[in-house]
């Protein structure tokens, strides 16, 4: 049997408005209702993504100033630290309110900056994306940019990891190997002996 891909709408579906609740045509109008729903929050997202990524990059142009051409990539990561530490202060003066010894409930401007402190700092580990600052031509090109939504593809990212994450994990992979040899010889040392 050959399936139905056919993508129906509420305009093609015919007499919708009598139809009974356990009838196929009242699970198809279900289905093109739910397809419609789940289309219209992929667009959402996908809105609000933009909006957020355009909101790093303005703010990551505002802070390289206008005479620098390009940048190190050590550089980079100390802007991507300047950004990562934005809201330090507005959290620390949130945190100041709570006195000692009085039980008092956190605002939710500090849950909420606290989560989205948490949420960065785990990007900057796995890979942050920011503009690229090491090509003359692409600062131009972020300078020209006016800050439209449509035009976001036109400026190169790059993404970056956090260095002092890196040479953690390379630390813990370098000792668990350490600690596995160790293993190794001890085993082998134990059942030579027997």
């Amino acid at each position: 049997m050959v399936s139905n891909n056919k993508r129906h709408t509420m305009k093609s579906i015919k007499n919708k408005d009598m139809i009974h609740p356990s009838s196929r045509k009242a699970q198809q109008v279900m289905r093109v209702v739910l397809r419609k729903d789940r289309l219209d929050q992929r667009q959402k997202t996908r809105a609000n993504n933009s909006f957020l990524k355009s909101d790093r990059i303005l703010w990551f142009r505002h802070a390289v100033p206008e005479e620098v051409k390009t940048l190190t990539r050590e550089q980079h990561h100390q802007l991507i630290e300047e950004y990562l530490s934005r809201f330090n202060d507005e959290y620390q003066s949130l945190v100041a309110l709570h006195r000692p010894g009085k039980v008092r409930p956190k605002a939710a401007r500090e849950d909420m900056l606290t989560a989205i402190m948490a949420k960065e700092r785990q990007e900057y580990a796995s890979g942050f994306e920011i503009p690229d600052f090491s090509s003359p031509k692409n600062v131009q090109t972020l300078r020209e940019w006016d800050g439209d939504l449509n035009s976001l593809n036109r400026i190169k990212m790059i993404k970056l990891n956090d260095p002092k994450h890196l040479a953690k994990l390379a630390g813990d992979v370098a000792g668990s190997a350490a600690a596995g040899m160790a293993n190794s010889n001890t085993t082998e040392g134990s059942t030579m002996q027997e």
